[in-house]
């Protein structure tokens, strides 16, 4: 079910100033900068590529830019959600992860408004709307957003943008809960990964579910001692502190998989100020 995107604007904010933005059929305009984020066949577009580093740390392999255009093309994101749906290792994984989302979700209760950043292609959007009566998903990648609206329809009210985790366009605290499923391990710095976390913490009401690969998981220690070239990590002790630093609790973190996967999925609930 669609929702017009004038309901929004009580919880939209704009991503470069955080002003307040007023939305009609072909833009969205912040009334405090003037900045214009145009609506294209019904999604506004909110993402600005680009990183929020200011360190000189770099890492071998691709760049925050670079993952940010990957799937801006139809055609790219078709290919990559193909890969999901065809492979029966990563249709394992994806049944793993739903059932992990249900146990998580349904222990903070029914939301109201619930965030899917990044939503891909939809492709956990149906475990999720169970929990909510409206989901947002967006994606920095447009291309993305379009496959996940022709894709990933479910019975619960949807609104699609494209957004990146660096500047989310909503309000402090606009949202009940925000999922954040395979985007932090793409992050090459620490700086993004933790301007990530924050982010997500900013615009959550009351909680945060986000995945990271786990720098001491046995998947990792592997890769170490083979000599390969090391994943894009946090520590859990390092989130809980982050976590803690942004006013939440890291409640728990569950492994995807103990063996075959680094992934941890972490549930940080906000505290009453």
């Amino acid at each position: 079910m669609k929702q017009d995107l004038t309901s929004l604007e009580p919880l939209l904010a704009c991503p470069a100033c955080r002003g307040t933005v007023r939305c009609s059929n072909d833009a969205v305009v912040c009334v405090a900068c003037q900045a214009r984020f145009p609506v294209q066949d019904g999604i506004p577009l909110f993402a600005r590529i680009g990183s929020p580093s200011e360190t000189d740390e770099q890492q071998p392999g691709e760049t925050s830019e670079a993952y940010q255009r990957r799937y801006q093309q139809d055609a790219r994101a078709a290919q990559y959600n193909a890969m999901y749906r065809d492979s029966w290792a990563k249709t394992l994984s994806t049944r793993r992860e739903a059932r992990l989302l249900d146990r998580l979700l349904e222990s903070q209760g029914h939301c109201r408004t619930l965030l899917d950043l990044p939503c891909g292609g939809g492709r956990v959007s149906a475990p999720l709307a169970r929990h909510t009566d409206l989901l947002l998903e967006a994606d920095i990648g447009l291309g993305q957003v379009r496959y996940a609206r022709q894709n990933g329809r479910v019975p619960t009210t949807q609104i699609w943008m494209t957004a990146s985790g660096f500047e989310i366009p909503l309000q402090d605290s606009a949202v009940d809960g925000t999922v954040c499923v395979r985007l932090n391990h793409h992050l090459p710095t620490a700086v993004e990964r933790e301007r990530l976390v924050r982010e997500l913490l900013r615009v959550s009401r009351r909680f945060v579910i986000m995945t990271f690969f786990d720098y001491d998981s046995l998947k990792n220690r592997l890769r170490r001692l083979r000599g390969k070239r090391p994943k894009l990590t946090m520590r859990v002790d390092e989130l809980r502190d982050l976590a803690q630093s942004c006013g939440a609790v890291l409640v728990t973190c569950p492994a995807l998989f103990v063996i075959g996967s680094g992934h941890r999925y972490a549930l940080m609930v906000k505290q009453p100020i």
